[in-house]
């Protein structure tokens, strides 16, 4: 069955060029489990990704990888030749730049094969960057993680009425937004349990103890406040991840996705924002404390002012005033986190290749510029015909001009191949490049 499978996908590929995806896990015994997949545009024009097999490396290190990529592709009967980029994710074993996967292949080949890293593997490094670097959003999640596992506790499960808490993953940031968003729609069933827990002589003596330190954690303003933060930026940057593991995704569209996500978190910085989540979070304070401290004398201004308006008082000041100046100050610092990372690992697409790529946007102001796409068709050799791409130049605007886009009101490569790839046909050096693209 797995020889049939294998050869309907070779044979789906047939003379086309291929992206590879690569991915490893280690199993009990050492062994490293890799699956190989095939990125290709097929006879009918259309995206696909196929599993081509799961292999076995005795050794989890580069050159082993490397090896056993080539031979299972050379296995299947496919062309080495007609490896056109590579994707894994950012680990050093895969994408480094003297001893990684990336570069070996490249070596043992003898071309050039770009390496792209997994776009959704880098947001993923975003969001864990960014967050690792405040001590209060590192505390919430490990109170997130405690909180999982006291309600996954038999005797206590059956006594939670809420949603379902989700166990946190270090390679998967959606975890983390799934458990801040169930813990913020489920707070009173959390809260209730709890309590119900800290105050029965049914449970242990350990776990009522367990119960009652969590429900003084998470009922301080402050747990709410971090939590709608982290929920805030990270249902932001959900709809790009999602979008970008799509077969139908293509490297341009996913650099706009990561570039709009990040402008909606920018979007978050306003002191109007600040100011109405510490607000809601504030005035839960009264009936959430457990031990509400001794009633503080109130302040009262110095009599020797009473003709100046004070504008901010000097020295000690009201622990609610630090409190706000410190969450104003955390606020500020994760949105910045987030869109700096965000600048920094998907800021370096500056390359030809991007150039090359952008150039085969109808909407760019330099849309099938030879010298702009010539990068792309090095990389398998195709000779650059001037003559084509004037000519398809004139017909594709045309084309996106005089007819209303399919679908979704845009044109998009999926689209244009899909009326004109007949056309085109009269031009292989073009639509080889929407091929490669």
């Amino acid at each position: 069955m797995s020889k049939v499978v294998t050869e309907h996908i070779v044979e789906e590929i047939g003379d086309s060029f291929y992206t590879v995806k690569m991915d490893g896990t280690r199993d009990p015994t050492g062994c490293e489990n890799i699956s190989i997949v095939l990125r290709f545009v097929d006879e009918n024009y259309v995206i696909k990704e196929r599993l081509l097999t799961i292999a076995t490396a005795v050794a989890g290190v580069a050159k082993t990888l490397t090896q056993t990529l080539i031979d299972e592709i050379r296995k299947a009967a496919l062309s080495t030749d007609k490896i056109l980029s590579q994707v894994y994710d950012g680990a050093s074993l895969m994408s480094g730049r003297h001893g990684g996967v990336q570069r070996l292949l490249q070596d043992e080949l003898g071309r050039e094969i770009p390496y792209v890293h997994c776009f959704n593997h880098q947001l993923h490094l975003v969001v864990v960057h960014a967050m690792s670097g405040e001590r209060a959003i590192e505390d919430l999640f490990n109170i997130c993680n405690v909180l999982y596992k006291f309600t996954r506790k038999p005797t206590v499960a059956a006594h939670y009425q809420g949603n379902t808490l989700k166990r946190l993953l270090e390679q998967r940031w959606t975890g983390h937004l799934a458990t801040v968003q169930i813990i913020l729609k489920s707070f009173q069933d959390i809260v209730e349990l709890l309590r119900h827990v800290e105050n029965s002589a049914s449970f242990p003596a350990d776990l009522r103890m367990e119960a009652a330190g969590l429900l003084s954690r998470i009922l301080k303003p402050s747990f709410k406040f971090h939590t709608q933060i982290i929920c805030k930026i990270l249902s932001l940057l959900e709809p790009a991840n999602r979008m970008m593991q799509s077969e139908e995704m293509d490297l341009q569209t996913a650099v706009q996705l990561v570039n709009t996500a990040k402008e909606c978190v920018e979007a978050l910085r306003t002191e109007k924002v600040f100011t109405e989540m510490w607000s809601e979070c504030a005035q839960e304070r009264a009936d959430d404390t457990i031990h509400p401290g001794p009633t503080k004398r109130r302040r009262t201004l110095n009599t020797t002012l009473e003709d100046y308006v004070v504008e901010e008082t000097v020295g000690v000041g009201t622990q609610e005033n630090h409190q706000m100046t410190e969450k104003r100050r955390l606020f500020y610092s994760c949105i910045d986190a987030v869109t700096g990372e965000i600048a920094r690992r998907f800021g370096e697409r500056n390359s030809a290749f991007m150039e090359a790529i952008a150039s085969l946007n109808p909407e760019s102001s330099f849309f099938l510029e030879p010298e702009k796409v010539e990068p792309l068709l090095k990389l398998t050799g195709t000779t650059l015909v001037d003559a084509e791409f004037i000519v398809a130049k004139k017909l594709i605007l045309k084309h996106v001009d005089s007819i209303t886009p399919p679908e979704d009101g845009k044109w998009t490569l999926k689209n244009i191949l899909g009326h004109l790839h007949t056309t085109l046909e009269a031009m292989p050096s073009v639509l080889t490049a929407f091929k490669l693209y």
